[in-house]
């Protein structure tokens, strides 16, 4: 039996590459807890596996280069840590921007509760803190978008559900990303984060 290419997500689902025919013959590619297609031993060439930062499910599509530098990706991790106290987030570098994702759930919190019914040891509280932690949903909240390739300028933006509008903000543009993220990163689950205009 041919074995699908695996691709596991940050909550350690396994997902397999299958392939069914499309509607113009192509054949049509897809990621699946359960194989119900053909299985497809490796990445088409010019295609990419990634996972959803919301949902943390597993798609394929076409490989896009991105604009965003490595080093950009991980100062902003890192910058989150440190303006932040114990958010649980992800940053997802797109073509132009970086998105940063940020999960209300406070395990912690839904631990203390379930102590109160069952006794757990030290290693379980860990090992399930950990699970909740990977499993949480998470929603999009801020926009650091490229607009100056050259310089390294960026356009903050801050997502917006009042009234029915979703989509993003304008907060500030044409700064450096270390600038915005000292001005900006502290409101990140904060109450204050709404009151950015």
């Amino acid at each position: 039996m041919n074995r699908a290419f695996e691709y596991v997500n940050r909550m350690g689902d396994v997902y397999y590459l299958q392939s069914k025919p499309g509607k113009s013959g192509h054949p049509k590619f897809s990621f699946t807890r359960k194989l119900t297609g053909e299985p497809v031993l490796q990445l088409p060439k010019g295609y990419e596996a990634r996972e959803h930062p919301e949902t943390g499910q597993a798609v394929i599509r076409q490989a896009k280069p991105s604009a965003i530098r490595p080093g950009e990706k991980l100062f902003l991790e890192r910058a989150i840590r440190e303006h932040t106290d114990d958010l649980l987030f992800i940053v997802d570098a797109e073509d132009r921007a970086l998105i940063v994702y940020v999960s209300d759930m406070d395990a912690d919190a839904r631990l203390a509760l379930m102590r109160q019914i069952m006794p757990m040891d030290a290693a379980t509280t860990r090992g399930m803190k950990a699970d909740m932690q990977a499993r949480a949903r998470h929603e999009k909240m801020m926009r650091f978008a490229l607009v100056d390739a050259e310089s390294r300028l960026f356009n903050l933006d801050r997502w917006c559900v009042l009234g029915g509008i979703d989509d993003w903000y304008p907060v500030e543009g044409n700064a450096p990303l270390s600038v915005l993220a000292e001005k900006y990163l502290r409101h990140l689950g904060q109450e204050s984060f709404f009151d950015l205009m």
